[in-house]
């Protein structure tokens, strides 16, 4: 138990007590300090091995040492009830009642607080996440990246920090030429129409048909080489015929897209205007999915913002012999030296190729640098699929040897593959004819599996109260899955699974919330009136076991953020909610004698608040009723 995690009575007597009796500093004791392995052998547990290890005695023998002084402590006979050697361990038992007094009191007085703390006070985490592509929309593909580093943002506010969230957008490259090229192609009248009705939805029909020349292509090339291992002369004659048929378009199209591009690095006016308007009309259609999932940016600066910034950077880098020309690119190596023998040179790290364009990896490199220099970094997070990993160890390693000590400090943050199920079939990210799945398209479909749950399992509710309950649960259904294991999991996404209330998911922890709101609801109690509570009558080891899941909460966040992790935290949350369900299960809260009633409904109101904490910090809405 970390020190700077909040205090309670209980450890406020117990670290000292142990300290004194170790010689150890209470921080070296609080980060010791643990729990037995079972709920019976008591409510901490404290390794001799370091006291043994200072008064060379074997560990066994430091316990029970330890034992003694700590029954022999004035200071820990309210609180303590027993104290035992357990092997090399020193298992301690608090009093019945005295626990979860002491824990829900520490709670109660956070004021809203519990779970936060101050560890990274003046210090700044940038996080880039999200990141999607200009003119297209928002689909599937972008979640992960998206739920993930927004959560990691409130994590890192939550521990102290200052949070740069960078929504670094696809928004320069050869891609923009190719939708340049699809805008000029199209007729002026119809495009306009188009645009205003449909969107980014237009502007992607408009790329996807101007790439289909290059798309027959690749699929016939891939197909000769299937065909290669069949002895079919006539059919590879075939499909040779229709790739020479189709390339010629193809490298049509290629050719005249980096030449608008190109234009458009050199400042053409025209194209520039045209990109600043699809960035916007990009930036007003993805907000409206980011609402829809709580998702804010400090900085929306995508690849376009750093171009200015290239020319001069690259000078630098090859005025101080960093960079390098090779094979008519300039290039970062990335060997340190000569390979050895057997072994081929690293692929360098390329900053221009032959064609003088740059690439994304140089505008990493910009953007890595103007962030440091802008925000001072603690950390810079890039919350990114593992399939990049290469490419950020060649970003980190070229900041290394650019002499910059802080590349330490770069971080991808890489996740795994998401699937999904589609009946018994589990299929890509993608919809009939290789379509990205919009993230509209998965959000409203959540919704609406929600919705036909609540208007069967609730028909008290209004139309309105229902359509607020079916995007609340349809959303956090779905972030609470992306987040439900550790991140680099590959995963399949499934519909029906991830609504189950009765599951290991969203819905059943915002149905927990739910329950603890409706009991206190109908206690009918003045909120707060059970902060008067006697809370040493809370003896039931049920009741224990709530109280101990929600003192683990803090350091859940805490390791949440060390981590990258927001999966402890939504593992955390299960565990909460199935100590809280077996309590509910075994004992009476609204029957209960109104001294107890009043210590419980404390201990449910404490529930109610970790656990909205924590989803909060997940992005998910708690829902008072559902």
């Amino acid at each position: 138990m970390k020190s700077d995690t909040p205090n309670h009575q209980v450890l406020q007597a117990l670290v000292p007590a142990l300290a004194k009796a170790t010689g150890l500093s209470t921080d070296a004791v609080a980060a010791q300090l643990g729990r037995p392995p079972k709920p019976e052998m008591g409510d901490y547990a404290f390794p001799c091995f370091a006291y043994a290890k200072a008064n060379k005695v074997p560990p066994p023998a430091a316990a029970s040492q330890l034992a003694e002084k700590l029954a022999a402590d004035a200071t820990l006979a309210p609180l303590v009830q027993k104290v035992e050697a357990a092997g090399p361990f020193l298992n301690v038992r608090v009093k019945p009642g005295e626990l979860c007094a002491s824990i829900i009191r520490m709670i109660e007085e956070a004021e809203g607080r519990f779970g936060e703390s101050a560890a990274g006070a003046g210090k700044t985490v940038v996080i880039d996440f999200s990141g999607p592509n200009i003119a297209k929309p928002f689909h599937v593909g972008h979640l992960m990246s998206t739920i993930l580093g927004a959560s990691l943002g409130r994590v890192f506010r939550a521990l102290g920090y200052a949070v740069v969230g960078v929504n670094h957008l696809g928004d320069w490259g050869v891609q923009c030429g190719f939708q340049f090229l699809a805008w000029q192609r199209a007729g002026p009248v119809e495009r306009e129409t188009q645009l205003a009705e449909r969107g980014l939805d237009y502007l992607c029909d408009l790329y996807v048909d101007i790439n289909a020349p290059a798309r027959e292509v690749s699929v016939l090339e891939a197909e000769l080489a299937d065909k290669e291992a069949v002895v079919n002369p006539e059919e590879r004659e075939r499909i040779k015929k229709r790739i020479a048929a189709a390339k010629p378009e193809a490298d049509a199209r290629d050719v005249a897209a980096r030449e608008l591009f190109k234009r458009l690095e050199d400042g053409d006016p025209e194209l520039k205007q045209l990109w600043e308007r699809f960035r916007k009309e990009t930036l007003r259609y993805l907000q409206k999915s980011y609402d829809r999932l709580g998702v804010k940016f400090e900085s929306d600066a995508g690849e376009g913002f750093y171009e200015p910034q290239l020319k001069p950077l690259l000078a630098e880098l090859q005025a101080s012999g960093v960079a390098v020309a090779s094979e008519g690119a300039l290039v970062i190596p990335m060997d340190d030296g000569p390979p050895k023998p057997g072994k081929e040179r690293k692929p360098p790290f390329i900053l221009r190729k032959s064609d003088e364009a740059t690439i994304y990896g140089t505008r990493d490199l910009a953007a890595a640098l103007y962030r440091k220099k802008t925000y001072g970094f603690h950390k810079n997070l890039y919350v990114v699929d593992v399939r990049q990993s290469t490419h950020f160890q060649m970003l980190f390693k070229a900041l290394a040897k650019m002499g910059h000590a802080w590349h330490k400090d770069c971080s991808h943050v890489a996740f795994g593959i998401m699937q999904i199920k589609e009946g018994d079939t589990v299929l890509p990210m993608t919809t009939r004819g290789g379509r990205m799945i919009p993230l509209y398209e998965l959000l409203d479909r959540m919704v609406q599996i929600v919705r036909d749950i609540v208007r069967e399992k609730n028909r008290d509710l209004s139309a309105d109260k229902a359509a607020q309950v079916a995007e609340a649960v349809g959303v956090g259904a779905i972030i609470y899955w992306v987040q439900a294991r550790r991140r680099a999991s590959n995963f399949v996404f499934d519909w029906r699974q991830a609504t189950d209330p009765n599951g290991d998911t969203g819905p059943y922890l915002q149905y927990t919330h739910a329950r603890a709101c409706s009991i206190l609801r109908k206690s009918q109690a003045q909120p707060g009136s059970w902060r008067t509570a006697d809370l040493r009558l809370l003896v039931e080891p049920e009741e224990a076991a709530v109280v101990k899941a929600l003192e683990g909460f803090p350091a859940a966040v805490r390791r949440a953020g060390d981590e990258y992790e927001p999966s402890l935290i939504a593992t955390y949350l299960l565990d909460l909610s199935s100590a809280f369900g077996n309590f509910l299960n075994k004992h009476r809260v609204l029957d209960s004698p109104p001294a107890l009633r009043q210590a419980r409904l404390a201990l449910v109101d404490a529930v109610r608040e970790v656990l909205a904490k924590g989803l909060g910090l997940l992005g998910v809405a708690a829902p008072g009723e559902m």
